[in-house]
């Protein structure tokens, strides 16, 4: 469920990015989870812990910078190597933790999050790349891949009893970086026509989609985390580029390419096998 939420809002950003510059298309859905964080509050038991207020707001900020990298990566460098990087990337870090830690898994809910890593790197593979350097491409593909690992791996640290409260601690201090790289960086860019400081009004309806779905993919993962596996559950919601070609195809009828097919039919044999797992 936090896979199909995250990998529809994703969709959903990339069509308020036509409109609107990316990186504030990101921090107002950020403002709009914060609101949404808050009503989760009030429906699921949480006790305020200030521990878990520092993971989360830690979280929320790494996965800001991640978010950061990997937009920057998509416009300035080769996205068929960042964005596979920053998908895998995102789910190996809390695997790899997990491993470290000695997570008890199965052998075929390992070898399912063998399969879902495989899975996100096709599925993540873009036609088109821009003309950055092979270099440049791996630093925001790992830039990313680092942001929001750690955003996963943070969020799980939060105790079990917290409630939602690492989520909204996620969502201000993600809005605050964002806040600032927005005052900083997107100002001085020369804007597209329908890229001002004002949000345009047909743009709304998506950044609300984009916090309320992001927010509660987040949300969701946390939930998986405590009743289970970081690692499996870092691994699950990691699949959310499947989602996002899906809809690409459902909506516009985009081309799925062979290699894009093939991902998709793994990340259905990777959730068989972890669940069977």
């Amino acid at each position: 469920m936090a896979a199909l939420s995250a990998g529809t809002s994703d969709f959903l950003g990339g069509l308020a990015a036509r409109r609107v510059a990316a990186a504030r298309v990101t921090m107002l859905g950020h403002v709009v989870g914060i609101a949404v964080g808050a009503v989760l509050l009030a429906v699921i038991d949480g006790t305020l812990v200030g521990s878990d207020l520092a993971w989360g707001a830690a979280g929320g900020i790494a996965g800001a910078a991640g978010l950061v990298s990997i937009y920057a990566g998509y416009a300035r460098a080769r996205v068929a190597i960042a964005a596979p990087l920053a998908g895998v990337g995102t789910a190996a870090i809390p695997v790899v933790v997990g491993a470290l830690r000695g997570d008890d898994l199965s052998a075929a809910a390992s070898v399912g999050i063998a399969v879902g890593l495989v899975a996100i790197g096709l599925t993540s593979l873009a036609r088109g790349e821009s003309q950055g350097t092979v270099a440049a491409s791996l630093l925001y593909g790992l830039g990313g891949a680092v942001g929001l690992g750690l955003l996963l791996l943070l969020l799980a640290e939060s105790s079990d009893d917290g409630g939602m409260w690492p989520l909204v601690a996620a969502r201000v201090g993600g809005s605050v970086a964002l806040l600032l790289v927005v005052v900083v960086f997107v100002r001085d860019a020369a804007p597209a026509p329908t890229d001002g400081q004002r949000v345009p009004a047909r743009a709304w309806p998506l950044i609300l989609g984009v916090g309320l779905l992001g927010t509660s993919a987040n949300g969701m993962f946390i939930v998986a985390s405590r009743e289970g596996s970081t690692a499996v559950a870092a691994v699950l919601v990691s699949l959310f580029p499947a989602v996002t070609v899906l809809w690409a195809w459902i909506v516009f009828g985009e081309r799925l390419r062979a290699v894009q097919l093939t991902g998709l039919g793994l990340a259905l044999v990777a959730i068989a096998l972890i669940a069977a797992g």
